[in-house]
């Protein structure tokens, strides 16, 4: 793979997984909530010399509190890039709607004529996994686990934060989401697509879930 710029002063942490994780048995799901754990204080350490360096901050305030999800943040929309999805994937694509009104397919590719780069997909791991130890260290009643089933589960054999409780009338009570450290990093990125990202999308995203937090 040629690397851009970006890439050749990033470096990335390849993950030990060569399939899709609702693939992974037990053991392999294990090995990588093993591995993810033993890099995460490596990663949040280089991702906060990195944006410090960036922005001329000091990484003091990069100090795993919630307000130090707005420089991460800022910087962030600094680095990110979007790139053109490979027809090969759109072509997938394609085939899996057959059958569907061709205006719908049409939508749906568009829809999915862009994609984030390879190189902000490693930044968004790091990013969750500095949001991951920044809830951990902040709040003693949350900690890590990892579900195997069922096998449709979104967030199936990934690292998780576990104890938060819901209390939004829509659901059924009590009602215990589960945070996907590298899932909330990517959802405010999504705003890319649409030019609707702010520096304070992963703050505010963050906040909601504290909100969650019983006794904090």
């Amino acid at each position: 793979m040629k690397k851009n710029d970006n890439m050749k002063t990033y470096l990335p942490l390849p993950i030990p997984v060569d399939k899709p994780f609702p693939e992974l048995n037990k053991k392999e799901a294990k090995n990588y909530f093993d591995w993810f754990l033993a890099h995460l204080d490596e990663r949040a350490d280089y991702l906060r010399e990195k944006i410090s360096s960036s922005l001329n901050i000091s990484e003091e305030q990069l100090d795993y509190s919630l307000d130090s999800f707005k420089p991460i943040w800022k910087w962030f929309l600094q680095v990110a890039e979007i790139s053109k999805t490979p027809p090969k994937i759109l072509k997938q694509l394609e085939k899996s709607l057959s059958g569907q009104p061709r205006s719908f397919i049409s939508h749906m590719l568009n829809q999915s004529s862009k994609e984030l780069s390879v190189f902000t997909e490693y930044v968004l791991r790091d990013i969750g996994m500095y949001i991951g130890k920044t809830f951990i260290l902040n709040f003693s009643s949350l900690k890590w686990t990892i579900k195997h089933a069922p096998k449709s589960y979104v967030h199936v054999n990934v690292p998780l934060i576990v104890g938060f409780v819901d209390d939004n009338e829509e659901y059924p009570k009590p009602f215990y989401p589960d945070m996907d450290p590298i899932d909330i990093a990517r959802t405010p990125a999504m705003n890319l697509f649409d030019n609707t990202q702010s520096e304070a999308d992963l703050y505010n995203l963050c906040m909601k879930w504290v909100q969650w937090i019983p006794d904090k």
